[in-house]
């Protein structure tokens, strides 16, 4: 796994007016190397260096290695949440197959464009405490894609579904997290990668019967009254 490579030389400051480094400022270093290294390799030594801060500046801003990991993880969903939920709504009036489209695309051009921030969430180095935040942040997608599969059932005038959509959505989720780290490992273009994933979800949807989201529903309520 590559490292982050040090600053050596008279390399340009990252702080801020005054000579503080912001809170943002430490917080790019800290997911750089976070991503690179993993949780448990990454020592505030490091973050530090990658900084051109001290260790003392990260403890007085975040407390603890866990605590600028977390906020690290907090403020990458927070970006991701946003940036999605900005292209749901751009989205919102077209027809399935557009707004599938629209919401794949984003996905993958976000992790092209922001991997350290996409990778520390969703890549192979995702070891380290506060996991509840990637589950929640992978909670609101998947809530808002079955919120469109609900709004896409009851335009077809048939009944909307309840717990089959939350598991179709999660579903989508996958192919779009999975997806992501492969395109980002392959280096593929984020647009044909969407455009696939796009396809696939499509079909999918377009070949599943109302019967089969009925019959999870039924089934999920039988298990709910026992």
């Amino acid at each position: 796994m590559a490292k982050v490579r040090q600053r050596s030389g008279a390399a340009p400051s990252r702080r801020s007016n005054g000579n503080r480094p912001s809170d943002d400022l430490l917080l790019d270093a800290a997911r750089d190397v976070f991503h690179a290294n993993g949780y448990h390799a990454t020592s505030m030594e490091a973050i530090a260096q990658q900084a051109d801060a001290t260790k003392p500046t990260l403890y007085s801003h975040f407390g603890s290695k866990d605590q600028l990991y977390r906020a690290c993880l907090v403020r990458e969903a927070d970006k991701l949440r946003e940036w999605l939920f900005a292209a749901y709504e751009s989205a919102s009036g077209l027809s399935m197959e557009e707004q599938v489209k629209a919401d794949m695309v984003a996905f993958f051009r976000y992790a092209s464009e922001h991997p350290a921030g996409f990778g520390l969430l969703f890549g192979d180095v995702t070891s380290g405490p506060n996991a509840e935040i990637r589950d929640e942040l992978v909670l609101s997608i998947s809530g808002q894609i079955a919120m469109r599969i609900r709004a896409y059932y009851t335009l077809r005038a048939l009944p909307a579904p309840e717990q089959s959509a939350e598991l179709l959505a999660s579903m989508l989720a996958g192919i779009a997290i999975h997806g992501g780290r492969q395109a980002l490992a392959l280096e593929l273009p984020p647009h044909e990668v969407g455009l696939f994933a796009t396809a696939l979800a499509h079909a999918g949807l377009k070949h599943l019967a109302p019967v089969h989201m009925e019959n999870i529903d039924r089934t999920a309520s039988g298990l709910h009254a026992q």
